[in-house]
């Protein structure tokens, strides 16, 4: 079998003992597994949605809304949704496509010989999705212990025929908006979907959330930081070549049905992305890309400010 890979470059993101609401309370139908030292993750089969990932530390790391809605058909607010196969409404499908919304299937849920817990989800083509991308398997594997979680995800042509697509793992970072700044982009070019999709550079040393933001990164080679004053996470991102960053401000997330009005203080996305350059896979070609999270307590130190 032909592989794809593409291109990689690695993050620096800040996260230590949140100060922020306690996480909502999880239902009971999602998947749970322990590593060894404690470290823990939820997952629904609903969309192959990571819901929780908890570090050995017993924190929190993502983002849940405390409006999710846990039905069918319905995607759920926070986590990690995977987009597959078109991002936002960039194409004819429903806004992010189809895989965050339809049953995933369990392939493997265990503790390796590292003491390492692994989770390995699956998502294959139906006669409802192949007119809209093919003929195709999803594989997504969480694999995590201590203060890391590892997140890949594959992309096989199983079909005759080639396509393209568009993909990301839209993971909802929890940490407080008021003090989070967002370094390393400063000279980057950007795409502003508040601002009609026009295309900016960055001007900011490191950015500040003071509004609505929701902007494609494109070609991101140098590291990138989000502090605040609950501390450091870090990033690395391998086959994905953009990122994203989003924040819905007080109006957007007061029109949310699915998330509640002060939520918006308490996250900001941090997308692995694949968007500005879609993948083509000819038949049999696979695509991988990968999101790795490290949390850490050691002092953070700023990453020198590069122009490209």
């Amino acid at each position: 079998m032909m592989r794809l890979l593409r291109f990689s470059f690695y993050i620096a993101i800040a996260a230590i003992p949140m100060t922020l609401p306690a996480p909502v309370s999880l239902p009971s139908h999602l998947i749970r597994l322990h590593a060894s030292d404690g470290a823990q993750i939820a997952v629904s089969l609903h969309g192959g949605h990571l819901c929780s990932w908890r570090s050995a530390d017993g924190i929190e790391r993502l983002f849940l809304s405390r409006r999710s809605a846990w039905q069918d058909g319905v995607a759920i607010r926070g986590g990690m949704p995977v987009i597959f196969p078109q991002f936002a409404n960039q194409g004819p499908m429903t806004k992010h496509g189809f895989a965050r919304d339809l049953p995933w299937t369990l392939l493997a849920s265990e503790v390796d010989a590292t003491g390492a817990g692994v989770m390995r989800l699956g998502l294959t083509d139906s006669a409802q999705t192949s007119a809209l991308a093919g003929q195709f398997s999803l594989e997504l594997v969480l694999r995590f212990s201590g203060s890391q979680l590892i997140s890949t995800l594959q992309v096989t042509n199983t079909g005759t025929t080639g396509f393209s697509f568009t993909a990301a793992l839209h993971t909802y970072l929890q940490t407080p908006v008021a003090s989070t700044r967002i370094g390393g982009l400063h000279g980057h070019r950007y795409r502003d979907s508040i601002d009609q999709a026009r295309s900016k550079i960055e001007m900011q040393a490191a950015l500040q959330i003071t509004q609505e933001i929701d902007r494609i990164y494109t070609q991101v080679t140098a590291p990138v930081t989000l502090t605040s004053d609950t501390g450091r996470l870090d990033i690395g991102q391998t086959g994905f070549e953009d990122v994203v960053v989003w924040n819905p401000w007080i109006d957007k997330a007061a029109s949310l049905s699915d998330m509640q009005p002060s939520e918006y203080q308490e996250f900001v996305c941090i997308e692995a992305a694949l968007i500005e350059q879609p993948c083509t896979l000819a038949p049999g070609q696979t695509w991988q890309g990968q999101q790795t999270l490290l949390a850490s307590t050691t002092p953070f130190t700023p990453v020198q400010e590069t122009t490209p």
